[in-house]
Order: C-alpha cells, then sequence, then structure tokens
C-alpha cells in the first residue's frame, strides 16, 4: 500500500510536469502559458516533496522535502490566481494580485529563514505510516487562512466567468471549475493530516485526475488555445511517467533493502545510485516510446498522390449529386487523416450554404447565411480561413464566427470557386496527426476544392437533365395517349354500347307486351341476367380507362416488386385496339414460374408501352409482335420481336440519340427510345438491339437484375 501511495506521487510529479512543460513550449510567448506551464512546475514540487517525505527516514533530507513542499505550497495560490486573471482576461485588481506576490515573499521567508521558520513549523515528525508530517505553528495558521482566501478568490473569478459564457467557451470554463474543485479536494486531504485528523492518502490521485481533465479540456475543447498538445504529447507524457514510476521502483527497493540502516549517508548514496540508472535508461525509454506512438497510437502523413489518384479516378467522375459530395467527405477524411469534414452548397433560393455532406462534425445541420462574416470573407477574396493562422497572427474572431468554426469542427475552410462565384464551401478539421495544415497541403487542397466545384456544377447540370428528360417522357406519352383516344374511345364505347342494348331490348320488350306471359319470378330472373351482363361490361370500361388513368400519371421513381405478365397484359389494354385495326398478331411467351422483379412499375409500363408501339408502327399492317420474358441467372430477359421492315445498317449508331426517328416527319419525335434507355438504365438494367433485318423485323433485349426474388404470382 505505501509503495503503491509512493509510486502514485511520482506518477502524478511527472505527469503534471509534462503536461506543463509542453503547454509552455508550444507557445512560450503567450503569458497564459506561461503561468500554466509554473503551476504545473509548482504543483510538481508540493508533490515531490510529499514522495521524499514518505521515502526516506533521514531528519536532513526530510527537512529539505518539507522546504521544497512548502516552496510549492506557497506559491500555487498566486500563480493560480493570476493564472485565472489571464485566462479571464481581468483587468481590474491587479494591485491586489502585486500586494499578493508581496506576502508571498514574506511567506517564503518564513518557509527558508531559520529563526523566523520555527514560528510556522515548529518540527518534522513521523507520524503516519506512509509519511511524515510537519507540526505547525501559529503562523502556519494564518498563512492557511491567507491561501484559503485566495482559492476562494480563484473559483469565484471562475465561477463568474462560467456564468457570464455561452457556448464553447462555457463548456472550458465549466472544466476549469471541475479541474479546480478536485485540485482543492487534493489540497485539503493533505492539510487535513497537519490538523491531526487522519483523512485517507488519495491526495496524489486526485492531482493526477486534475492534469487528465486539464489535458482533456485542452484537447477537446482548445483550452488557453493551446490545442496541440495534448494527443500526441499527452498519450506519450502518460507513457514516459509510467515506464518512469516502474523505474522508480528499483530506487525504492534499494533505499527499503540495500542502505536502510545506512544512515543518512547512505541513503544519500542510494538516492545517487538510483539517479544514475534512471539517467541511463530514460533516453532509451524515450527514444522506444517515440517509435511505439508514432507507429500505433498516431496517423502518419497522408500520400498527396494517392489523393490526386483518387480524386481523378473515382471521385471528379460522379454525375450523381448525393454520391459526388457524400464520397468526397469520405475521401478526404479518410486519405487526408482528418476527425471531420463537411460540404456546403449554395442554396440560390434561400441565399444560403447548407451541409449536403458531412463526417463528424458538431452539428450537421450548420447553415451559413449570407452575408455571415465568413461568408463575406470568401466571397470577397477567393482564400481560405486557417484557424491556426488567426490564432497566431492573433486576429480577433467575432463570437458568431468562432461558434461556426466549432460546429463544423474545422481547422480549414476552403472555398469552391466557379466562374468567380462561391457556390460551395470545402471545412476540413484537424489532422488526426495533430500536425499543422502546411503550405503543401494548400498547394493540394486549393485546386481540388477548385476542381470540384467543377464536378459539382456537372452533377447539378446533369441531374436538371434527367429531370427534363423526365418531363420530356412525360409529355411524349401524353401525346401518344392523344393519338390513342380513337382506339379507346371504341374500348369503352363498346362495352358500353352491350350494356345500353341489352337495357333497351328489355324495355321495348315490355313496352310490346312480349312478357305478358312471363311471371313475376321469370321476369326478374330475366332482368337480373340483364344487369349482370351490363355489370360486366362497365367493369371492361372502368379496367380500360383505370389503366389509361394510371399510365398517364407521372412515374414516382419508387421501386417495388411487379409481376413482368401483369404488365404485359396492363400495356395490350391500352395498345391492343390499335394492333386489332392494323391487323397485327400479339403472341406472349413468359416462362412459368419468373419472378418478381423489383423495379419502377410505372416506368416499366412505360418502356414496355414505347417497345410494343414501336414495333407494331414498324410493321405497319398484318404481322407479328412476340414478346417474351424469361430467367437467365440472376437476370430477367424481356425481348420484343416484330416482324417489321428493320433498321437500316447505316442508321444503328444513331439508334439510342435522342430525336433521331426512322418515322415520316410528324409522326414522331425521335424521344421514344433515348428515354426508354435512360428508364431502363435508372431501374438498373440494360436495353440493346439483339438483332434487325431489313424487311423482316427487328428484336430489342431489356435486362434486369434480379435484386429481390419472389415466386411470380400468376
Amino acid at each position: 500500500m505505501i509503495t503503491i501511495y509512493r509510486l502514485s506521487m511520482i506518477l502524478a510529479c511527472v505527469f503534471n510536469f509534462i503536461i506543463g512543460s509542453f503547454v509552455y513550449l508550444k507557445n512560450k510567448n503567450e503569458n497564459i502559458n506561461r503561468f500554466f506551464g509554473l503551476y504545473c512546475v509548482i504543483l510538481t514540487f508540493w508533490v515531490f516533496g510529499c514522495f521524499i517525505e514518505s521515502t526516506f527516514n533521514d531528519k536532513f533530507v526530510i527537512v529539505l522535502a518539507d522546504k521544497l513542499l512548502y516552496t510549492g505550497c506557497i506559491l500555487a495560490a498566486p500563480v493560480y490566481l493570476n493564472f485565472c486573471y489571464l485566462l479571464t482576461k481581468k483587468k481590474d485588481g491587479i494591485h491586489l494580485l502585486k500586494i499578493t506576490y508581496l506576502v508571498t515573499a514574506l511567506w517564503l521567508s518564513f518557509n527558508y529563514i531559520g529563526p523566523l521558520r520555527k514560528y510556522f513549523i515548529i518540527d518534522v515528525i513521523h507520524k503516519y505510516p506512509f509519511r511524515y508530517v510537519a507540526i505547525p505553528n501559529f503562523m502556519w495558521f494564518v498563512f492557511i487562512g491567507w491561501f484559503n482566501v485566495l482559492v476562494i478568490y480563484s473559483f469565484m473569478i471562475l465561477f463568474l466567468y462560467f456564468r457570464n459564457q455561452t457556448g464553447h467557451e462555457k463548456t472550458k470554463a465549466k472544466y476549469m471549475l471541475i479541474a479546480f474543485f478536485v485540485m482543492i479536494l487534493a489540497g485539503s486531504f493533505y492539510f487535513l493530516l497537519l490538523l491531526n485528523i487522519v483523512s485517507p492518502p488519495i491526495d496524489p490521485y486526485l492531482l493526477i485526475i486534475y492534469g487528465s481533465i486539464m489535458a482533456y479540456a485542452i484537447l477537446r475543447h482548445q483550452l488557453m488555445g493551446i490545442e496541440v498538445i495534448i494527443k500526441k504529447t499527452l498519450v506519450f507524457a502518460g507513457l514516459l511517467a509510467s515506464v518512469f514510476a516502474i523505474l522508480v521502483l528499483p530506487t525504492l527497493l534499494i533505499q527499503e533493502y540495500i542502505f536502510r540502516g545506512a544512515g543518512a549517508g547512505g541513503r544519500l548514496l542510494g538516492l545517487a545510485l538510483s539517479g544514475v540508472i534512471i539517467i541511463l535508461s530514460l533516453r532509451r525509454i524515450e527514444i522506444f516510446l517515440m517509435n511505439i506512438t508514432d507507429k500505433y497510437l498516431f496517423q502518419k502523413k497522408y500520400d498527396y498522390r494517392e489523393l490526386l489518384r483518387t480524386f481523378t479516378s473515382e471521385v471528379l467522375t460522379v454525375v450523381n449529386l448525393d454520391k459526388l459530395v457524400n464520397l468526397t467527405v469520405d475521401k478526404l477524411t479518410d486519405i487526408v487523416k482528418i476527425d471531420s469534414s463537411a460540404v456546403l452548397l449554395l442554396n440560390e433560393e434561400k441565399q444560403q450554404f447548407d451541409i449536403v455532406a458531412s463526417r463528424n462534425t458538431k452539428n450537421p445541420k450548420v447553415v451559413l447565411i449570407r452575408p455571415d462574416g465568413i461568408v463575406t470573407f470568401l466571397e470577397q477574396t477567393h482564400g481560405y480561413l486557417l484557424k491556426k493562422e488567426l490564432i497566431e497572427r492573433r486576429v480577433y474572431i467575432p463570437h458568431s464566427i468562432q461558434e461556426i468554426i466549432d460546429k463544423l469542427n474545422a481547422e480549414l475552410i476552403i472555398p469552391m470557386v466557379l466562374h468567380s462565384d462561391v457556390m460551395g464551401i470545402l471545412s476540413l478539421g484537424k489532422k488526426k496527426s495533430d500536425e499543422d495544415y502546411t503550405q503543401d497541403d494548400l498547394d493540394i487542397l486549393l485546386p481540388l476544392a477548385r476542381t470540384l466545384a467543377i464536378a459539382i456544377s456537372n452533377a447539378r447540370l446533369f441531374s436538371e437533365l434527367g429531370r427534363a428528360q423526365a418531363e420530356a417522357a412525360q409529355r411524349e406519352k401524353m401525346a401518344v395517349i392523344g393519338t390513342l383516344s380513337a382506339g379507346i374511345n371504341h374500348e369503352i364505347c363498346n362495352p358500353l354500347g352491350i350494356a345500353r342494348g341489352q337495357c333497351e331490348a328489355f324495355l321495348l320488350n315490355v313496352k310490346d307486351g312480349l312478357y305478358n306471359d312471363k311471371s313475376s319470378d321469370e321476369l326478374l330472373a330475366k332482368a337480373k341476367d340483364i344487369m349482370a351482363k351490363v355489370i360486366k361490361e362497365t367493369d371492361r370500361a372502368t379496367a380500360i380507362t383505370k389503366k389509361l388513368s394510371s399510365f398517364a400519371k407521372p412515374a414516382k421513381g419508387e421501386a417495388e416488386l411487379v409481376n413482368i405478365n401483369k404488365e404485359i397484359d396492363d400495356v395490350l389494354g391500352l395498345v391492343g385496339y390499335e394492333l386489332k385495326l392494323d391487323k397485327i398478331e400479339f403472341e406472349k411467351q413468359i416462362e412459368k414460374g419468373l419472378p418478381d422483379m423489383f423495379v419502377d412499375k410505372k416506368q416499366l409500363q412505360e418502356v414496355l408501352f414505347n417497345l410494343i408501339r414501336n414495333a407494331g408502327q414498324a410493321i405497319g399492317e398484318k404481322g407479328k409482335i412476340t414478346v417474351t420474358a424469361r430467367q437467365d441467372g440472376r437476370s430477367v430477359f424481356i425481348e420484343i420481336k416484330d416482324t417489321g421492315s428493320g433498321i437500316p445498317e447505316d442508321k444503328l449508331k444513331e439508334l439510342f440519340n435522342p430525336f433521331f426517328t426512322t418515322k415520316e416527319p410528324g409522326k414522331g419525335t425521335g424521344l421514344g427510345l433515348f428515354i426508354v434507355r435512360q428508364v431502363v438504365e435508372k431501374n438498373g438494367g440494360k436495353i440493346y438491339l439483339k438483332e434487325t433485318k431489313m424487311g423482316e423485323g427487328t428484336t430489342f433485349t431489356v435486362e434486369f437484375p434480379l435484386t429481390e426474388v419472389r415466386k411470380s404470382r400468376v
């Protein structure tokens, strides 16, 4: 238990010392960094003094350790108060801070000057199993009162700062308060021992927790603008501290078993021997840990050639806008090895930039409205925003802009410029390696953003073309429905005429007295028979109008399971009369047990309608259309074969081009086969000309993959 306590103290020393050193070295020109580093060193003095008091038995060494301990204790409160002033940018009370340092000098005099120290500390005795403690005199109690006043005042400064902050700054202040409270607890447990109040020896553990909270606040929330530390340095510091603590174990064993009864000289010799062991081992351990952390814990530099190759071959060629922006975010995040990324595109109607794809942003619904500060800067300069540069140049960042940067989790913001207009924004987070963005990075990413703007513009144009094609398909369909009106009218009038004739015949027979010899039951039976025929014929008419109405509606673009046999029958119900008038025979050959297909039902009807009607027009009069459907592997093949005039060989290359037609002028728009191919491909299928011979006929094949298989319903 005692050994664990000693190890925890040395671990607390190393952990806080390394954190403070790295914060200081990262930006040693900033006062806030200096005082944070100084405070960590002061904590190290305090805890290291406690470690010596728990390890050695020599009175001389113990007294020296106690003076070191109280050096940290006396300096801790004023230095932390100064740190709070810097953190909160507090301007009033500077004179009070100067007085505090004067009083601190007085307490240091009581700690080190012999005649004065007896009024401060009477003696240092071995009172507890795990350590020596000081016996305080009356000036010590005055010091504790002064110490507590500074601690409470520092806490009040932080608390008021916390109350006045909002958003991300409030979160930072919250972690500062929590860490400060943990540190107060650690000091309280030590002071309780001096007041003869037995408390658990957990003060070093609390100091480790304090350092961990501060490290987390710096790493996660950029406390004090330090942000560097700590991903790499914190983990490395933790590993180094752990190994260092293991090295201290031989020191304890040497002191305990080899030089146990050797007196002060022997103890000092043992300490020197342990120091030599640590010094000789430390550099090798440092090199080992650096290799381990670089290899396993941290991301290495990305290969810019891989980035360019990936974007050239996989991203910039994509014409689907959603797929393009999501692929951009994924590839940038993975290849450049960054924490987060996002693509924002301009919404012309709302005059704002919306996130269309993101990864690991704090708020995926961030909106940049013109003329937000960031938008204005990007549109006027076409330049980038690099957070690190703003901090180094001490550029004031308004709270509204800082909040947007935090929500995007952004380190680098690049405009996507097309024809001098900013049509999008690319947001990139910190590198996982904790390295800064360099000029080499910018030389790659800035042109990439401009190229991406072109790709996004092309994808938008393609999307608009798709909508235009859908509208053209609908107009073509409505035009076709107009030409079918005569046939549809006949198909509807026929059953209605039959129904009307049945009813008129019955009424005339009643009027002429032909049913006078019939009984009431016979007349009722006759009427029922006529009504059944009328219902049958009106159902025929209703079915035709439903098919026409359904076919006329635009497709929704929603896939569902459809039965090919049923869809052919429905299409034949629309175009069948026109084929009969031209004396064209229709044959259907559907493979038994053919699975249903997962496609858009209306779009499949449009494909079949266009192909069957084109086949009929190619025949002209007297001929045959054969529709076959079969399964081969994981695909369904539909063939439409006609005995028409065939297609000239010199026209085959233009067959699926828009506005190309072999029909007479005024009888075709040339959009039929072009639209058919677009619709088939949109549903994951393929269409191709299987064969054609002049004077003998043509066969088209449509292939759809079976993404989901169920047994046929008929």
